[in-house]
């Protein structure tokens, strides 16, 4: 290991000492390398060495011609660790040994001084010590002119340096006035400049002086450059500490004043110290609220820093840090509750009593994280407050359909005018309780700009492990989110991300059924209707026939939302009457469309007749499930395949394996195969304005192809769905129980379902009361089920 010290010294003329000694510089010679340090020819300087093998080399030399060849390390970041020779350059100094002094310690103390440049062309590692076949280099000079007019001009600028700055010392111009050779003025300005190894390096390297001198005067450009910007900002240092003097003179003149006025702030300064020293925070948060205190101290009350500081800490201390509100974790206090503001939503009920029961027996630990997926007008937004109420916590909802801006979540730094926490810090000073329940409506529509992606931001705030210490930028320092119950609600998962879909637990919420929604209405919306349209003690009801006669021919919908409105409708007609006429109507189902107006959803007797080429299938939406028609028709052609309705790509590819199918198994079912040839095939999905997809449809749609070739009708009475692959397999599909409650909306008395979703019926068994459901492995037995002969009385396309 090599060190060196700050002395640098003039030498001799470098075109004599070459010429003296360059015939007495063996052609091998010892290394010694150098760290933070390039030596130049001429310069002297005193190096330390440590490493035995480099010592033996040293007193190789002092035995022989007392030279060396000081070659710099490349590597310069870590000083204790070992050189390879890989890591030295291969341009180095040749330097003569000047004096040696041994270190009790170990080691030696050497001081060289250089005499020319060298070029390494082999570096041995053999023997007692490190070797190198060297070749001297000597600098160009073949512009005579131009060399002694960058000696004039480096002149110039060191002396113009030395006047500007305190960088040289007083007596630098003197002494470099009386050197005019060039050599000795380059050694000597070398030796007063701040140069990195590599700078250095790339300097030893060059083999023109016209160029060397011309490298040495960039640099001087440069530290003039930087004295010039120091001196700047000394004198405008200067300037700024005399004025805040000047301010903190007035200043405290002027709270001298509003003593005597009675209008002094330190009241409301003192009032915040005695406030965080009852804060259940972590002491480095104590620091920066303290620290933002002692800012808003200093800071002149009527200025703007002072209003943005205030602010702050009226934020901060407002956030409810460590209170906490008592859980009622009374099980059955809680399964009451639920029950009575909800009906049906067993999963998610029997997941907060699970929740309900680990407390009882663990205090402590993480709130679940759900997320509430299902159909409009279930009831996901208002559960959060009923699992609030049978808890005995504090409810706040955060609604996030639209939002665009990162800021929303994790708020606005305090740099931005008008800047505000983010959505959850609002909330939990609005609910004013460190466990919360938190309901995050619409998570999955969540919008992303130029602004940033608020879903990635809710990454932190739906992990455990890292909403402990959430980070709002506005508040600048961390806040615990983790004793929040989060309940997310959702109509899809399809635009929620992965990694926040794995995060929370999911829970799908369902369609309700007709009896389910009957319950519904009896114990909760007819009730509120009449609360709300002041019939209360009026003896005004509406009957069980009326509110089936409203789900099934008003509104046919997943949810109760559109129900609810109708039946709110009634409870104001009802109103209306009593007051213009004093009278109090009846509802019933013939005169239902005198108050609600014409029924919407009429039965077409053509929906449950046998007809060709229209089969009925089932589709899942956000919205819950809806039954579509099909249609197939053939014409005279080329076995052109035409596909309408607004189809995406997998319902496309779902049609033109169906195809392939039928054209396949043509013999099967009576089908010349010139049939495909000579006629067009045209499938279309009625809603032609509404977009479609998705690869349940398949056997569907075989349904219909195979009707409209065989002339065979399909059977009314079934609806089905399943993906179909090229071997006729029924493929499983989702949405199972949504696609069962539309064919019962549409009174259809058979479904056919893949045989592999059998399972997914399992807890749900009431949903298939009234209805049959058929399971079929294979497009063979859904033919068999709704293909009839042709016999069968038809109502044929026209």
């Amino acid at each position: 290991m090599l060190d060196y010290g700050s002395q640098k010294q003039g030498g001799r003329d470098m075109k004599t000492l070459l010429h003296k000694k360059q015939e007495t510089i063996p052609d091998i010679l010892s290394i010694i390398p150098t760290m933070d340090v390039v030596v130049f020819p001429l310069m002297i300087v005193p190096l330390l060495v440590l490493d035995e093998k480099i010592i033996n080399g040293i007193n190789e030399s002092l035995e022989t011609s007392k030279k060396v060849l000081l070659l710099a390390a490349r590597n310069q970041v870590d000083h204790q660790g070992a050189i390879g020779t890989n890591d030295l350059y291969e341009v180095g100094t040749i330097a003569t040994i000047m004096r040696l002094i041994k270190i009790p310690e170990g080691g030696v103390k050497i001081l060289v001084q250089g005499l020319c440049r060298a070029r390494v062309s082999n570096i041995s590692t053999e023997g007692s010590g490190l070797h190198a076949t060297i070749e001297p280099i000597a600098l160009t000079d073949d512009n005579e002119i131009e060399v002694l007019a960058q000696i004039k001009n480096i002149k110039a600028i060191a002396e113009k340096m030395a006047i500007a700055s305190n960088r040289f010392s007083p007596d630098f111009h003197i002494i470099l006035s009386k050197i005019q050779d060039a050599d000795k003025i380059a050694d000597f300005i070398l030796s007063h400049l701040n140069l990195t190894v590599e700078q250095a390096q790339s300097m030893l390297e060059l083999t023109e002086k016209k160029d060397f001198l011309q490298m040495i005067y960039s640099h001087l450009n440069r530290e003039i450059e930087v004295a010039e910007v120091q001196e700047k900002i000394r004198n405008n240092a200067r300037e700024s500490m005399n004025k805040s003097q000047k301010e903190f003179y007035l200043r405290e003149q002027l709270k001298a004043i509003k003593q005597e006025l009675g209008e002094d702030d330190v009241e409301d300064i003192e009032e915040m110290r005695k406030k965080l020293t009852t804060l259940a925070v972590a002491e480095s948060v104590k620091q920066e609220i303290a620290r933002q205190i002692d800012r808003l101290e200093r800071t002149a009350p009527d200025s703007l820093e002072a209003t943005v500081t205030r602010n702050y800490l009226e934020w901060v201390f407002a956030l409810p840090w460590g209170q906490m509100t008592d859980e009622n974790l009374d099980i059955k206090h809680a399964q009451q509750v639920l029950d009575e503001d909800h009906f049906g939503l067993k999963d998610i009920k029997d997941r907060i009593l699970d929740f309900i029961s680990i407390r009882n027996l663990k205090k402590g630990g993480y709130a679940p994280i759900l997320c509430l997926v299902g159909p409009p007008g279930t009831g996901k937004t208002s559960l959060g407050k009923s699992i609030a109420k049978s808890l005995n916590r504090k409810y706040a909802r955060i609604s996030l359909g639209g939002v665009k801006d990162e800021s929303e979540i994790r708020g606005h730094r305090r740099t931005y005018v008008g800047s505000m926490p983010g959505r959850f810090i609002q909330a939990m000073r609005k609910a004013g309780s460190c466990n919360p329940i938190i309901v995050i409506d619409e998570l999955d529509k969540i919008g992303s700009d130029f602004r940033g992606d608020p879903s990635a931001a809710m990454l932190e705030v739906l992990d455990p492990q890292q909403n402990k210490t959430f980070y709002d930028n506005y508040l600048g320092i961390p806040f615990d989110l983790s004793q929040v119950m989060f309940i997310a609600t959702a109509n899809t998962l399809n635009t929620i991300s992965d990694p926040l879909r794995d995060r929370m637990e999911i829970i799908e919420l369902s369609g309700y059924m007709l009896e389910e929604k009957v319950s519904i209405a009896k114990k909760h919306l007819v009730n509120k209707a009449i609360t709300n349209a002041g019939l209360d003690g009026h003896n005004f009801s509406i009957s069980d026939e009326v509110i089936k006669d409203i789900i099934s021919q008003y509104t046919r919908e997943s949810g109760v939302r559109q129900l609810e409105r109708f039946i709110g409708k009634l409870c104001s007609k009802a109103a209306r009457m009593l007051v213009e006429k004093n009278t109090l109507i009846a509802v019933t189902n013939k005169n239902i469309d005198t108050y609600l107006g014409p029924r919407k959803f009429l039965e077409d007797e053509t929906d449950h007749k046998n007809q060709i080429g229209i089969s009925n299938g089932l589709a899942w939406t956000s919205y819950g499930g809806e039954m579509i028609k099909i249609e197939a028709a053939l014409m005279p052609g080329k076995g052109k395949l035409m596909l309408t309705g607004q189809l995406g790509d997998v319902m496309k590819e779902s049609a033109q394996a169906a195809v392939s199918y039928a054209r396949m198994h043509a013999k099967t079912f009576g089908i010349s195969n010139s049939a495909f040839t000579t006629h067009d095939l045209h499938i279309h999905i009625p809603a032609g304005a509404t977009p479609k997809d998705g690869p349940s449809a398949g056997i569907t749609m075989l349904t219909a192809i195979l009707s409209a070739f065989t002339k065979r009708p399909i059977n009314a009475q079934y609806a089905m769905t399943g993906e179909l692959n090229l071997r006729g397999e029924v493929m499983p599909i989702g949405g199972v129980k949504e696609k069962i409650l539309a064919a019962k909306r549409n009174n259809m008395q058979h479904v056919i379902l893949p045989h592999k979703n059998r399972n997914d019926l399992i807890g749900i068994e009431d949903v298939t009361k009234d209805i049959n459901i058929v399971w079929v492995d294979h497009a063979d037995q859904v033919l068999e089920q709704v293909l009839l002969a042709q016999s069968n009385k038809v109502i044929k396309q026209k």
